[in-house]
C-alpha cells in the first residue's frame, strides 16, 4: 500500500525562501551558505535569497551556485542598507543589483524605528560577538516627513533595475511613504518584510491598505517557531492568511539561529501548522512558490 503523500513537504518541494539568516555573519549563525544548499536539496527546494545585515551576499550567492551548479538549488544575493553595509547610498544598492543582488532591503537593525523599538541598534534576542560602533539610526524621511533625495534615487535604481524592494524595518509611516514613491517610480515587485513579527507587525486593516495599493507582504517562520522570536500562533496567521487572501503574500523562514531549527525545517512546520488550521493548500504553494518566484524575477 502506498503512503499518503504529505503535503507540508510537497510545500517545500519547489519553495523559495526569501529570507535566509546564514554564515558567515556577525551575530551567530549555525548554518553557513553551503549547508543551507544542502538542506534545500533535501527538502527539494528551489532556491533562498542570502541575507545578511552587515554586507551583500552577491559574491557568497555566486560562490554557492558554483558549487552546486550541477544540482537543483538556486541561491540568490542580496543587500540591506544598513550603516555597516553602506546605508542609504544609491551607489551601494546600484552596485549590489549590478552584482545579481535580487532584492534591496531598507535598513534592518540600524534603522532609527529598530533603534527606537528596542532601545539598542541590535537584537536583544541576539547580540553580537563582536560590537558595532554606536550610529544614529536610518530613517528614509528628512524632517518634514519627505521621502530623502537619496532614497528617492535608490527607488529609481531599483525600479529601473526590476528587482524587489523590500522594506526592511521601517516603520509604518516610513513604509507608506516609501510605498507611494516605488508606485511613481515605477516598482512593481514592492515587499513588506516580515508584517508578522513584533517590530513590523500590523493591524490587518493596515495590510489591506498596503496590499490594495500593490505591495506584497511577508510573514515569517521565525515569529512561530523560534523560542526565543516566538510571538504568533499559528492560528492567527492563519486567520489572516484566510481573510487577505494568497495573491500578495509570502512566506519566508528568517531563521538562521542557534535556537531555531534550520530553515526548511521551519517552514515545514510553519506550513504543517497552517494546514492544521485550515489555510487552503493552494494558497501556501502560492505563497511559497509563486509569489517568491515573481518577487525574484523568476519564471
Amino acid at each position: 500500500m502506498s503512503r499518503r503523500p504529505r503535503p507540508d513537504l510537497e510545500l517545500l518541494r519547489d519553495a523559495i525562501d526569501m529570507h535566509a539568516h546564514t554564515h558567515p555573519a556577525l551575530f551567530r549563525r549555525p548554518i553557513d551558505d553551503a549547508d543551507l544548499a544542502e538542506l534545500g536539496l533535501e527538502y527539494g527546494m528551489r532556491g533562498f535569497v542570502l541575507k545578511d545585515h552587515d554586507s551583500s551576499t552577491t559574491g557568497r550567492a555566486y560562490h554557492v551556485s558554483k558549487l552546486y551548479a550541477d544540482r537543483p538549488i538556486e541561491p540568490f544575493g542580496a543587500v540591506v542598507l544598513n550603516r555597516s553595509a553602506g546605508g542609504l547610498d544609491p551607489y551601494v544598492a546600484e552596485s549590489a543589483i549590478h552584482y545579481g543582488a535580487r532584492v534591496v532591503w531598507m535598513p534592518s537593525n540600524h534603522s532609527r524605528w529598530h533603534s527606537e523599538y528596542f532601545g539598542i541598534s541590535d537584537y536583544p534576542q541576539l547580540g553580537r560577538p563582536k560590537k558595532q560602533m554606536p550610529g544614529e539610526g536610518l530613517t528614509i524621511l528628512d524632517a518634514e516627513g519627505m521621502l530623502k533625495p537619496e532614497v528617492q534615487t535608490i527607488v529609481q535604481v531599483v525600479a529601473d533595475a526590476g528587482v524587489c524592494l523590500a522594506t526592511g524595518h521601517l516603520s509604518i509611516a516610513e513604509i507608506r511613504v516609501l510605498q507611494d514613491a516605488a508606485i511613481a517610480a515605477g516598482v512593481d515587485k514592492f515587499l513588506v518584510t516580515h508584517a508578522n513579527w513584533a517590530l513590523c507587525k500590523l493591524d490587518l486593516d493596515v495590510q489591506k491598505e498596503l496590499i490594495a495599493k500593490g505591495a506584497y507582504l511577508e510573514y515569517v517562520a521565525v515569529s512561530c517557531v523560534s523560542p526565543i522570536f516566538w510571538e504568533q500562533n499559528p492560528q492567527e496567521l492563519a486567520g489572516w492568511i484566510k481573510e487577505l487572501g494568497d495573491e500578495n503574500l509570502v512566506l519566508s523562514s528568517d531563521l538562521g539561529q542557534l535556537s531555531a531549527p534550520p530553515h526548511p525545517e521551519g517552514l515545514r512546520m510553519l506550513v504543517a501548522s497552517l494546514l492544521d488550521e485550515g489555510v487552503a493548500f493552494e494558497y501556501l504553494e502560492r505563497m511559497l512558490k509563486h509569489n517568491t518566484a515573481t518577487l525574484l524575477g523568476l519564471e
